[in-house]
């Protein structure tokens, strides 16, 4: 045997150099073998033990299976996880309590020494880095081993085809994380806390559901939460220090997760699994209205508003959303997973997060409202242009002028023209009338009264056009025969010496053409003149 100088990179076992080791067996073609060290005789890299005992500082309990999918998701198997927490366990820094039910070995930190390695690694003191779950393990640490798949599921994205990839990595997250409530007595323990304010969410709490207690607990932790987050502390920012005390205040949360531009309070993301789609559904349903008062928003609207539109004020509101394990381990939490309370359908995580029915969403249905009167208005305007003039109103008007009502209609006038084309109306009609008095006095007069027979000027029975041939009576007349009943008006026949003195010259008789007509229509025997 000869004795052989270990290499260079093994320098963490350097105190054990000048091993007496036996000669090495061929490598595999193409393949670099490496030789262990004693101090991590199962060959893991510092690299990777530090991944997981970061891993194991957020998620606290986690099989071999959950660490690779979540830190070498590359890798064909666990062997390179199973070789880390070999190594870190003989270190005293990792321990294994138990086995989940599908009989996969938990692993967690151990003691003191592991929880301030894993600090080291997270940047986290010791005071934060919560304790080991020693024990966890015994009972299959189902509701963890749920909890870890929902991280699995933001950090590496959907498994489904074509499904949107993860956000951030493991180290965005912290588990175990207490909040106490005003008075110090009761505390909130959201199941995870997730920060990714590249994506616009400064801090997101999710709550993992397993359907194993009632609807009515789950949502009184929402009703916890925001107990907790109108919490007020004293401003550190120097700029209101002139301010009075009261105003020098602002949500603690503002203060530890700056950077929220939507209005309320940062939001809850409920994950439901270990039921049916239908009970998984019915339960988020249940869920969402038993927790209204905390999600719905400040009813709002505007006084001058003609209908029953307005909108949610969320001041005072804590956004939920939900989703299924399922769903958001198929597509990733920024893929159409979840259920706003107080929205339809599925939306992404950005979408869901935005306010519904807020003033923005408000202002564009208005907008769309005042666009749609404007444009019938229009149409109206349109229809209401003079037929003379061309001129097109600006609004519709209605103008009364002593007793004389106007009201501007399609294909009429505007005012001006309307008066004018009246005026010209009337200027016509007297002259028509003139005309029609100076050619019925030319014509022959009345039978009965002698006078025009166009009738009395200025009379309502006045004839306001040229008399016809065949009238033999003025209106008064005429009227006054149909009164008494005496049937029409018939000439006298003409007498022998008057037709004899015809047959020499022309009567001077403006009726004798009338009379010589009447006495072939109406024989003499009998009639009444």
């Amino acid at each position: 045997m000869s004795t052989r100088q270990r290499p260079d990179h093994d320098h963490q076992d350097d105190d054990q150099a000048d091993v007496v080791e036996p000669p090495l067996p061929p490598s595999r073609p193409a393949r670099t073998a490496y030789r262990r060290g004693a101090a991590n005789p199962n060959g893991s890299t510092t690299a990777l033990r530090a991944d997981v005992l970061g891993a194991l500082g957020v998620l606290k309990v986690a099989t071999a299976d959950q660490l690779q999918r979540l830190l070498r998701p590359g890798a064909a198997s666990n062997t390179v996880i199973r070789q880390a927490l070999r190594d870190l366990a003989l270190h005293g820094l990792v321990a294994s309590d138990g086995n989940t039910r599908n009989r996969h070995k938990t692993w967690r930190l151990e003691g003191t020494a592991g929880l301030e390695a894993a600090g080291q690694v997270l940047g986290l003191p010791r005071a934060d880095m919560g304790s080991t779950a020693r024990g966890a393990g015994r009972s299959g640490a189902q509701h963890v081993m749920a909890v870890n798949e929902t991280v699995l599921a933001f950090v590496r994205g959907g498994t489904a085809p074509g499904a949107a990839g993860g956000v951030g990595t493991v180290t965005d997250w912290a588990t175990e994380v207490e909040f106490l409530l005003p008075g110090g007595r009761r505390k909130v323990r959201p199941d995870g806390v997730w920060q990714a304010p590249q994506i616009g969410v400064p801090v997101l709490m999710v709550e993992v559901d397993r359907s194993t207690m009632a609807p009515e607990r789950v949502a009184a932790k929402f009703t916890a939460y925001r107990e907790l987050f109108r919490t007020k502390v004293k401003s550190t920012d120097p700029a209101p220090a002139e301010q009075e005390p009261a105003d020098r205040t602002v949500h603690w949360w503002r203060r530890t997760w700056p950077g929220h531009t939507r209005p309320g309070y940062p939001p809850v993301a409920l994950v439901v699994t270990d039921a049916g789609p239908v009970a998984l559904a019915n339960r988020q349903q249940a869920v969402a209205d038993l927790s209204a008062d905390c999600w719905r928003g400040r009813w709002c609207r505007e006084v001058r508003d003609y209908n029953d539109d307005g909108w949610r004020e969320y001041d005072d509101a804590v956004p939920i959303i939900a989703t299924t394990l399922q769903l958001l381990a198929e597509h990733g939490p920024l893929g159409p997973v979840w259920w706003r309370f107080g929205r339809s359908g599925r939306h992404s995580l950005t979408e869901a997060l935005e306010n519904p029915n807020n003033r923005a969403a408000y202002d564009l249905r208005q907008a769309a409202r005042e666009d749609e009167q404007q444009r019938v208005h229009q149409e109206l305007m349109d229809s209401l242009v003079c037929i003379d003039c061309g001129d097109v109103p600006e609004e519709e008007t209605t103008w009364v002028y002593g007793s004389r009502e106007w009201t501007r209609r399609p294909g009429g006038r505007c005012w001006s023209c309307h008066q004018e084309h009246t005026e010209r109306l009337e200027r016509e009609a007297e002259e028509q009338l003139e005309a029609a008095r100076t050619a019925n006095a030319a014509l022959r007069p009345c039978w009965t009264c002698g006078g025009s027979i166009g009738g009395k000027e200025g009379s309502k029975l006045e004839l306001r056009e040229k008399a016809t041939p065949d009238r033999l009576e003025c209106p008064q007349c005429g009227q006054a025969r149909a009164a008494e009943g005496l049937g029409p008006l018939v000439l006298p026949v003409p007498t022998k010496r008057e037709q004899m003195a015809a047959l020499i010259s022309a009567p001077d008789d403006p009726w004798w053409e009338d009379r010589v007509l009447h006495a072939k229509l109406y024989p003499a025997k009998g009639r009444r003149v």
